[in-house]
């Protein structure tokens, strides 16, 4: 059990990268207080030491919900998807950034401590290798603009309120948490149209290249911060440092699926905007704070990611 914070509210609870946070802390002996609109998540662990409220993080009266049960800290998952954020850029722009806010003020007055996530989508457009921390932030997506905009919003409200802060920028993450359909995650989006048949589109270079980071792992790095003094105040990257191809990654997802590539038609459509060549992690500042190293080689995460689609549940 992590003592210090017994109570955490986990906003995007019934999302991929919330789900299994919520897990994890169960798991470790943590109260939860999940919170969600449930407009995009599917999941909804229904247990003792688990307390659901369904609610939108940018609606007014947002803190009014929450502070009677008093959590020591706050992990701030809920987001509306950067495959979205052109679609619906006002909504974006509502939740990710109004919203985060809300959830922010009520940190800092409260005074307890958030982790936030944060996106490798802030570095944008970066010469191909590993991205450290340090590397200049080119959002070029309404997305990528909220979280580089929240980001500074946490530091401003450290120098007004003390509130305590992580930020966590995390790389492509993919599990069964996600719901399937054609926007939402790299793997999730091939891995929808590969079990729907044989035709795959595919937005953008087939030589993109990723770091695809499997939700447990995500959710350990998430939770390995919570208690850490070493991570207080800190922006890190969170991924495995390995690049893959949007090419080996459609490789590597027919083979656990027993199909031939070969037999896949894929076809590049003109690319989203905003999205870069490459985005790989340099995840060793996070390393050195906390001892996180991933513990998912991308096949294994993919065949727990398959047999669970395949069955029709989660993780």
């Amino acid at each position: 059990m992590i003592a210090e914070h017994s109570r955490v509210l986990v906003t995007g609870a019934s999302g991929l990268i919330g789900a299994a946070v919520v897990r994890l802390l169960r798991e470790r002996g943590n109260i939860v207080v999940a919170c969600d609109d449930f407009s995009l998540g599917m999941s909804r662990l229904e247990e003792d030491g688990i307390v659901w409220e369904q609610v939108d993080v940018s609606e007014a009266g947002f803190s009014d919900r929450f502070s009677k049960y008093e959590p020591s800290a706050v992990i701030h998952c809920a987001a509306h998807p950067g495959g979205l954020s052109l679609e619906a850029p006002a909504t974006n722009v509502r939740v990710n950034a109004l919203g985060s806010m809300q959830v922010f003020e009520w940190c800092a007055k409260q005074k307890i401590p958030v982790i936030y996530l944060s996106s490798s989508a802030v570095y944008g457009e970066q010469p191909p290798g590993p991205i450290p921390e340090t590397a200049a932030l080119r959002p070029s997506t309404i997305y990528a603009v909220c979280k580089v905009t929240c980001e500074s919003f946490l530091r401003v409200l450290e120098a007004g309120y003390g509130l305590p802060w992580t930020v966590l920028r995390l790389f492509a993450t993919y599990g069964a948490g996600h719901r399937p359909n054609a926007y939402q995650g790299i793997v999730n989006v091939v891995l929808t149209q590969l079990l729907a048949g044989n035709a795959l589109t595919v937005k953008g270079s087939l030589d993109r290249v990723r770091d695809l980071l499997y939700v447990e792992d995500a959710a350990r790095a998430i939770v390995g911060c919570l208690s850490n003094p070493n991570a207080r105040g800190h922006v890190f990257n969170v991924g495995t440092g390995v690049g893959v191809t949007v090419r080996e990654l459609i490789a590597t997802l027919c083979e656990v699926l027993g199909r031939r590539v070969s037999d896949v038609t894929i076809t590049e459509a003109a690319a989203t905007v905003g999205d870069p060549l490459s985005s790989v992690a340099d995840a060793t500042a996070l390393e050195a704070a906390i001892g996180f190293v991933p513990r998912f080689a991308l096949r294994d995460g993919l065949v727990s990611l398959v047999q669970a689609r395949l069955a029709g549940s989660r993780p």
